[in-house]
């Protein structure tokens, strides 16, 4: 688990660095880290849209599945 929380550590600092040496102002008066939590919230976004397409395709899959005709059971 800590080898996520230094992995983005690693990346939070890269993107900071590399739009701080574009001139682009990444916090704002209060502190708080504009972009950074544009890039989180774009991510996690991405993350459900993928998850959203995997559900719907298993769903159809499941869906397309099902048998048109139920045999009777036999004794």
């Amino acid at each position: 688990m800590q080898w996520i929380r230094d992995s983005i550590d690693f990346l939070r600092v890269g993107v900071e660095y590399n739009l701080a040496a574009a001139g682009v102002a990444v916090r704002d008066e209060r502190g708080a880290v504009s972009t950074e939590m544009a890039v989180v919230i774009a991510a996690m976004v991405a993350i459900a849209v993928v998850l959203g397409a995997i559900f719907i395709a298993k769903a159809q899959s499941n869906a397309n599945n099902i048998p048109d005709t139920v045999q009777a059971p036999t004794r």
